[in-house]
């Protein structure tokens, strides 16, 4: 039977305990009808009911006061109260609330360095949103980051909150953005024998330099990157061999417009390497097998990081033969008398591992064989961590993705696994103009459009044209490396090339094709990246134009048309990391050219080239890379004629 109410029951957040004490006694359980939402203006009945427990039948005090902290929790309201009511129908429950203001602008004030597009990025608090307060305080702990990260260490931060009306609210973000501050030194109290540059060098929190702080953007305050630098001045200690080094929190002294920070340091003793073995599932059983190739040495300072290293290269051996689970431990025993870490590499080696499926994912415009026929592994393959490896980098250096991953998934069968091949995929389409005028080849205008991924098919087509007053050229480049998704590498090439030079003009027409295959399929691992290839060239030349009493006589006797008909050999290794965007690796081409397969021209040519693409350092404006290329050429008529006139290489132009 129905519980009689004399009075109405009010329950809100702030009093609900004084009603609550009777229950500490016994439940208080009401069976009510209906509930109802009560003094909301913007925020859907609906979607406060969606937040409820029960909105119907036996429902506990416990569960109302629950559902009033659910509602204080969604950030809508400033307040909400529960009250039930005796009716006709039946006892009724309803939520009143009272909701927070809407914000309807959000204003930056008082910042006159940094610019307000740079400060709302970070300041992410648009209008059209409840007035949060909690997150205005982050948000503007976020603005202070930012400003020390700027150099501005003594930025504050505060706000104000207007209303406009229809419970409207205007915020704005009040800044005193201080001054400018520039880290002058970074100190370390304690060293004895570390040196204190190579502490700041593993740091990246860095001293400015006017020389090239505005160029990197060192040599200011960046509190979280401060922080982090504690644990990199701690790692370094433990490559060296410091395995009970301390180091303090900085401490920030600010004077004359500079930043001093300071660290406590203790060395303690230098650690040596005492004894390396190995235990638990062995390589052939073998503990040398096992710990062959590992960096440390017995002797030697301890280095927690070529530890690291060395668990990895110990279990990449049992990982390759298909124990994707191999778990290897480095346990270390320390006698701190003799300052000497002794090594167990335990090892666990698991079930083998087959490969199930593998899925490709995140391709919209790449066709799956495309990817799948670059994977060094199969399915239904014993799993293998460096044909994976191996796989991720053959795919990265199509050039066709931004990114590539590739991941274990689990299946329900527990000796095999599913691989996830997961891409994100770049613009693979380029279009490029531009004109320019020197002063041997006048003016100049060219045009080049290509595209490396044609349809997703994985074949290449670029068009390149350069148009002047000297010179024109036009060449169309085609190119498949896996023809029919076979090893087999196709290209064509045709081109139409005008030079007026100043005592003869020259015309080359013609075109070559080349096949490639490569070497690894042939010889094995030890021919990774280098690939073998046969071009074929076919060209008509025409020399004309020829001023008679400034041309060199080998230009005289050059005169009129010929043909050269030629093959060319070629060995190329390429490690580069991305054909478009490269920014490590190398490419070397060695190829020798000979043309005498009919035709009018009889010659050879032995050319090597040589790339090389090194990372420098990072900034916020991109990677920088250093790149260096090399061409060194020797080329000799085959008969008594000289080498011929169209071959030859000519100083100057751009």
């Amino acid at each position: 039977m129905r519980p009689v109410f004399r009075s109405a029951l009010c329950i809100s957040l702030a009093g609900f305990f004084l009603l609550l004490l009777p229950a500490r006694l016994f439940a208080l359980t009401v069976d009510i009808v209906s509930t109802v939402i009560q003094d909301n203006k913007r925020v859907d009945s609906a979607a406060i009911r969606a937040q409820l427990t029960k909105t119907s039948g036996p429902i506990s005090s416990e569960t109302i006061d629950q559902d009033i902290k659910t509602l204080y929790k969604t950030g809508f309201f400033d307040q909400v109260t529960a009250r039930i009511t005796e009716t006709d129908r039946g006892a009724v429950l309803t939520y009143a609330v009272v909701e927070k203001p809407l914000v309807r602008k959000v204003f930056i004030r008082g910042n006159k360095k940094i610019k307000e597009s740079e400060l709302r990025d970070v300041l992410k608090f648009n209008g059209g949103r409840f007035l949060d307060r909690s997150r205005i305080q982050a948000l503007m702990r976020n603005g202070v980051s930012y400003y020390q990260s700027q150099g501005y260490y003594d930025a504050t931060f505060d706000y104000s909150v207007v209303p406009v009306g229809d419970n409207q609210v205007d915020v704005t973000f009040i800044i005193n953005e201080g001054s400018k501050f520039k880290i002058k030194d970074i100190e370390f109290v304690g060293l004895k024998n570390v040196d204190p540059s190579d502490l700041r060098e593993a740091m990246q929190t860095k001293e400015y330099k006017w020389w090239n702080s505005w160029l990197l953007g060192t040599g200011r305050l960046n509190p979280g990157m401060l922080d982090n630098d504690r644990n990199l001045i701690r790692q370094y200690f433990l490559d060296h061999g410091y395995i009970d080094a301390t180091v303090s929190d900085p401490h920030i002294e600010q004077k004359d417009k500079g930043l001093y920070i300071t660290f406590d340091v203790a060395e303690g003793n230098v650690y040596t390497i005492g004894t390396l073995t190995a235990s638990g599932d062995l390589v052939d059983g073998s503990v040398e097998q096992t710990l062959e190739g590992i960096k440390s040495e017995k002797g030697e300072d301890f280095s927690a990081s070529k530890l690291r290293e060395d668990t990895f290269t110990i279990s990449e051996k049992f990982t390759d033969k298909g124990y994707a689970f191999a778990n290897v431990v480095p346990n270390t025993t320390l006698d701190h008398a003799a300052s000497t870490v002794s090594v167990d590499f335990t090892v666990s080696k698991g079930n083998p591992v087959m490969v199930n499926q593998i899925h490709i994912k995140g391709n919209a415009k790449t066709y799956d064989n495309v990817i799948r026929r670059e994977l060094t592994i199969g399915e239904q393959e014993m799993y293998s961590s460096a044909k994976i490896k191996r796989s991720q980098k053959l795919l990265e250096r199509l050039g066709y993705f931004e990114e590539v991953n590739i991941a274990t998934e689990p299946t329900d069968d527990k000796d095999k696994v599913d691989l996830g091949v997961n891409v994100r995929e770049a613009a693979t389409g380029t279009f490029s103009a531009g004109a320019g005028f020197s002063s041997s080849d006048g003016a100049l205008f060219n045009a080049r459009l290509t595209e490396n991924n044609i349809f997703g098919t994985g074949r290449s087509l670029s068009f390149n044209a350069d148009i002047g007053t000297e010179r024109d050229n036009f060449v169309i480049s085609y190119n498949d490396n896996r023809l029919n998704d076979s090893h087999v590498a196709w290209g064509v090439d045709l081109l139409r090339s005008d030079r007026d030079f100043d005592d003869f003009d020259r015309r080359l027409m013609g075109g070559a094709t080349e096949l490639g295959y490569p070497l690894e399929q042939v010889f094995g691992e030890w021919a990774q990246d280098i690939a073998g290839s046969v071009k074929y060239e076919l060209l008509a030349i025409d020399i004309s134009n020829i001023n008679p009493n400034d041309a060199a006589q080998l230009v005289l006797n050059s005169q009129g048309k010929s043909t050269s008909s030629s093959i060319t050999p070629k060995l190329t290794r390429n490690t580069i990391n991305n054909p478009l965007n490269p920014s490590t690796g190398s490419k070397q081409v060695l190829s020798f050219e000979y043309s005498g397969l009919g035709g009018d021209q009889d010659f050879y040519v032995f050319e090597g080239r040589n790339q090389v693409y090194r990372p420098l350092f990072k900034t916020d404006a991109g990677e920088y890379v250093f790149s260096w290329r090399t061409t060194a050429t020797y080329g000799k008529s085959n008969t008594e004629e000289p080498f011929p006139l169209f071959k030859r290489y000519f100083p100057g132009g751009i």
